[in-house]
């Protein structure tokens, strides 16, 4: 896959070149949703339309796409430095997607498919850019894409491009993130028992919001699991009222994440961004801060939204305790899959996935049943010989796109505790499926865990979730048994295909976030030794900052061009 950067932007643009459009092994790509079937339109075999060579000399040139007009039958291109090229649409067809989504492109066997029609057009990745054929061209509010027969995608660089690049390098040169600063009447010693003292929130730079300083009284303890037994403690704050920190909606808990495990200090922040590529219905919004602790300094951390029943954030009408019978019985709830079992209502399901009620905290017995016994019927349905069936099998509880997209981002980031094990959560909400709601708990992802099993391994390779329980040796869960379904299957990569243009701008994200974390990590290795290790996580220290950046990149790349490959092949 080719993008185009110009030469003469220097060393700045050729990093940008370098870090942004690194996306050179293009097997299969599909672009989200399908705008109008008419804006797609093949070419003849084996005939170069004509401006296809006009078009392919300035995308060489490095000519800087400025705007496209469709009038008169043509398709007029314009160029910052003043050249304009006149398409005819009886040649080829631009679409116009500044207020669509493009058109899916796919190859199938050794054609293509655009927009769910079957071209003639062969795959042929022996022909040079200037040999090809154009397979599909449109132009959206960022600039003017070109997908090619020999499967190079040509990405015209743009003024909007050149704008988004600033702002980013902007964000980066700063480096100054915001301080919080917290001061307790006593230690902080538990898991249970607020500590009351007060909060101050510093962004004098203005990173986020307006508000260079924010105060408020608060009550703090500890939180997390086994985070909570690691030497750089994470905590939960509830302020005294309800108050927007950092820009983020007012509410009065918010968690404070150590990511004492994660030596890249962003793998929560990464796995957010994906959550948001995904859609789903909450993403917790999350800042990376230096906090202070009654004036002794403990590091970056990263502090986002508790996971909660709020209008902002998982945002359901909890089931009152007078909702017995009929409709009102059957939402909405909260649910959290945590094997730990710390609820006052948890239990094990008949495929061994602990689940625990959150909202309502104390349920009736009558929600009680009723949820165990949805449940269980979902399990039926999904074991059943007709589990496959729209109407009676397990489609009929559950919401796909949630539970598909969970899938990928879990198998995406390789998550031990993505296998329906541990910090997910599910809503049923009344008149609705079980949906999976959100994404939490990211620090050990991405290669940062060394105890898989030892045949799945902690390398890019290898199916995990997908495979938990595939021969009764991993364990149980949902997802093995939803993959025994062809139907499944094929939504599953039809949405990876939809996601995966995203997908690839991570590491260009991660390189953004290790540029703004760059004076914050220097700070927090300080006090945190780059070589420090949870013993039982059995991952190794890389030895600097650098490293393990360049590891975390490293990973995700191959993980990505793994599981690409590997999904196209069921």
């Amino acid at each position: 896959m080719k993008f185009n950067t110009n030469n003469h932007r220097g060393s700045v643009t050729s990093h940008r070149k370098a870090s942004v459009f690194s996306l050179l092994t293009f097997l299969l790509l599909l672009c989200a949703g399908c705008g109008d079937d008419e804006a797609v339109q093949p070419v003849p075999e084996n005939t170069q339309p004509e401006g296809y060579k006009e078009l392919i000399e300035a995308y060489q040139a490095g000519k800087v796409f400025a705007s496209a007009q469709h009038t008169s039958g043509n398709c007029v291109l314009t160029f910052t430095d003043g050249y304009v090229l006149s398409i005819a649409e009886k040649a080829f067809k631009i679409a116009d997607c500044t207020t669509s989504a493009p058109a899916t492109v796919t190859t199938n066997g050794a054609s293509w498919c655009v927009g769910g029609t079957q071209y003639s057009i062969k795959v042929d990745t022996s022909l040079t850019d200037e040999e090809a054929l154009p397979v599909y061209a449109y132009f959206d509010s960022t600039t003017l894409y070109l997908y090619l027969s020999n499967k190079n995608v040509l990405r015209f660089w743009s003024v909007v491009l050149e704008e988004q690049y600033q702002s980013e390098a902007e964000l980066a040169r700063k480096q100054n993130i915001p301080v919080i600063r917290l001061t307790t009447e006593g230690p902080i010693v538990d898991k249970k028992n607020y500590v009351n003292g007060t909060i101050t929130v510093q962004d004098p730079e203005k990173h986020y919001s307006e508000v260079t300083e924010f105060s408020s009284e608060m009550g703090i303890r500890g939180r997390g699991n086994s985070t909570w037994s690691w030497p750089k403690k994470p905590w939960k704050v509830k302020l005294s009222s309800k108050a927007e920190i950092l820009g983020m909606p007012a509410d009065k808990e918010w968690a404070l994440l150590a990511n004492y495990s994660d030596r890249t200090l962003m793998r929560n922040i990464v796995a957010m961004k994906l959550s948001e590529m995904c859609g789903f219905s909450w993403t917790p919004r999350i800042r990376s801060v230096h906090v202070y602790l009654n004036d002794e300094y403990q590091g970056v951390y990263t502090i986002c939204e508790h996971k909660k029943v709020s209008a902002s954030r998982v945002n359901i009408e909890v089931i009152d305790e007078a909702d017995n019978t009929g409709e009102a019985l059957t939402g909405g709830y909260y649910l959290e899959i945590e094997s730990d079992q710390d609820a006052d209502v948890c239990w094990w399901t008949s495929m061994a996935v602990p689940l625990m009620f959150g909202e309502p905290e104390t349920p009736t017995n009558a929600q009680i049943n009723y949820v165990k016994n949805l449940i269980n019927d979902f399990e039926t349905a999904l074991c059943s010989e007709t589990f496959a069936d729209s109407e009676t099998g397990y489609a009929a509880y559950i919401d796909l796109k949630s539970f598909i997209d969970f899938y990928i981002v879990q198998e995406l980031t390789k998550n031990v505790d993505g296998n329906v094990r541990k910090s997910a959560f599910l809503t049923k909400e009344r008149g609705k499926k079980l949906e999976m709601y959100h994404l939490w708990d990211f620090d050990l992802t991405m290669g940062n865990c060394g105890y898989f099993d030892s045949r799945v391994g902690n390398g890019p390779e290898g199916f995990w979730v997908k495979d938990y329980n595939s021969s009764s040796v991993y364990g149980d869960g949902w997802y093995w048994r939803l993959f025994q379904d062809p139907a499944f299957v094929a939504q599953v990569k039809q949405r990876w295909n939809e996601l995966k243009p995203q997908f690839e701008t991570i590491p260009t994200f991660i390189e953004t976030q290790a540029q703004i974390l760059d004076a914050a990590q220097k700070k927090n290795f300080e006090v945190w030794s780059i070589h420090e290790s949870v013993d039982w996580v059995k991952f190794p220290s890389r030895g600097s900052y650098k490293a393990e950046v360049d590891y975390l990149k490293s990973f995700y790349t191959k993980r990505l061009d793994w599981l690409d490959k590997e999904l196209s092949k069921l």
